[in-house]
């Protein structure tokens, strides 16, 4: 597969999502790994502080993956977006026109208390790509 969107949140789920995307990318292909951050305005956070934590702790979770990924054939790329997660995640991978959208199916994600399954149950249901749940 030439373009791959993972959806990531430190969770066990979307590490084995993870490594299953390394093993489909092309050699000459892209890898994308998105977190995304809810924004204050979503009922599961309290306020703006909470927020400001959950973005860095993002942005730390996405650096630390590149960095322990390292350099391949493919190119990788790290994103941190917010909003509203299952909807970011179908559309950044219709805007990047991914070829497959890999999530793990459940987990206890490191950025917040979130059903996961919930999440990759909205992907599946409403994206217009392809999507890979990984157990």
């Amino acid at each position: 597969m030439k373009k791959i969107l993972v959806g990531f949140d430190g969770s066990e789920g979307s590490e084995n999502a993870l490594n299953k995307a390394m093993m489909l990318v092309n050699e000459d292909g892209e890898l994308i790994i998105l977190a995304v951050v809810p924004l204050p305005s979503e009922k599961n956070l309290v306020d703006q502080k909470t927020y400001e934590l959950m973005k860095q702790k993002a942005n730390n979770l996405i650096d630390s993956v590149l960095q322990d990924i390292g350099s391949h054939g493919y190119t990788v790329t790290g994103m941190v977006e917010e909003g509203d997660i299952a909807a970011k995640i179908i559309d950044i991978a219709s805007n990047l026109n991914c070829d497959v959208i890999v999530l793990g199916s459940k987990g206890a994600s490191e950025l917040g208390t979130y059903p996961i399954g919930s999440i990759a149950n909205k992907v599946v249901q409403y994206a217009h790509k392809p999507v890979m749940l990984v157990r």
